[in-house]
């Protein structure tokens, strides 16, 4: 839209010029005259007249010169407009970027900590089994192991929710899933 403004602006700069130019137009008119109904139409009743006619201000210059000064002025407000949708447009695509890096990133040093955890957690099952471990020190190994999966859930959720902010900021866009449709229940053949 702010580009479509720049154009438009841009015409009526080259309408604004266009004042210091004559302008020649051409008229005419073409028709029947007659005294009586019956000569109405007939060859000699027909009439026509034309011309050229030439309008030039050439007085007005000045007029011209401030016209077309409003008209510059409005196309570089057109293109300052333009150009602040513009930066504003590259610093949401830039800072979605940089979301969803931070994110993804976080997202794998989970990964990470919950595999540790996992083998943290194997590790406590095994020395309890054994007896070396109390039931409440395991207990606290299963409590950080679960903490860790809540926090992945809601790292992998935000990074969805700043993936489809890049995705909006750079116009991208997304479709729909397809839609599934359940499988019927067959019957055995007899």
């Amino acid at each position: 839209m702010a580009e479509r403004d720049i154009a438009a602006n841009n015409a009526q700069i080259g309408q604004a010029i266009g004042q210091y130019f004559p302008k020649i137009s051409l008229f005419g008119t073409v028709g029947f005259t007659g005294a009586n109904g019956q000569r109405f139409f007939s060859g000699d009743s027909f009439s026509y007249m034309g011309g050229p006619t030439l309008e030039w201000s050439i007085l007005n210059f000045a007029r011209t010169n401030s016209r077309v000064g409003q008209a510059k002025g409005g196309r570089d407000a057109a293109l300052a407009h333009y150009q602040t949708v513009v930066l504003a447009a590259l610093q949401d695509a830039e800072g979605s970027l940089s979301r969803f890096g931070r994110q993804r990133e976080y997202v794998l040093k989970l990964d990470e900590a919950r595999t540790a955890s996992d083998q943290s957690w194997t590790l406590a099952q095994q020395r309890q089994r054994a007896g070396t471990l109390s039931v409440i020190d395991a207990l606290d190994v299963e409590r950080q192991r679960i903490q860790i999966e809540q926090q992945q859930a809601q790292a992998r959720a935000s990074m969805t929710t700043d993936y489809i902010a890049v995705q909006k900021a750079l116009g991208l866009g997304w479709q729909a899933a397809p839609a599934t449709q359940p499988v019927a229940a067959q019957s055995p053949a007899h």
